[in-house]
């Protein structure tokens, strides 16, 4: 994330930072140049959930299932929770941020970028979802998804009909 979400979008108003509820600081900065981070690492002391949490931890509790992964949050500028998560999504989360910056661009469902929803996106869908087109873009990716739940299939393509039958 350091790359493709915090140097890609600091210099839009995005602001990143780790909370950590170790006040071990010798810890926070092995991690730090373990991982190369540039984004502050700002400490959550426990609260009374115990030492797994923090109050950021308690007031944005998501069950991880024993995923390896930390949990990934994305607030508006209005501190409105925008996106939550326990596993590694960069590409969603990066088509938030440009929702929320308002550079997207894009259209769900117009999945050849012609500011048209039509049969050629249908087609297309089609094409990604048997193999055809081998190396979809994310853009085409991220339209054919009409869903967003992470898979183009068919309820993928009854959606962009419904969009293009209204």
């Amino acid at each position: 994330m350091e790359t493709t979400i915090w140097q890609e979008y600091q210099g839009d108003g995005v602001i990143m930072v780790g909370i950590i509820n170790t006040s071990n600081q010798d810890q926070i900065d092995n991690f730090v140049e373990e991982n190369s981070l540039t984004f502050p690492i700002i400490f959550d002391p426990g609260s009374p959930g115990g030492p797994q949490g923090g109050y950021t931890y308690d007031d944005y509790y998501l069950p991880n299932d024993g995923s390896p992964y930390p949990r990934d949050f994305i607030v508006d500028q209005e501190g409105i929770l925008q996106y939550a998560n326990n596993e590694i999504d960069t590409e969603w989360m990066m088509y938030v941020l440009e929702e929320l910056i308002g550079s997207t661009g894009g259209i769900a469902g117009d999945v050849n970028d012609d500011s048209l929803i039509n049969i050629l996106d249908v087609i297309q869908t089609v094409n990604i979802i048997l193999g055809a087109n081998p190396t979809p873009t994310d853009y085409e990716l991220w339209a054919a998804d009409m869903n967003q739940d992470g898979n183009i299939d068919i309820l993928d393509i009854v959606l962009i009909v419904n969009t293009i039958l209204g």
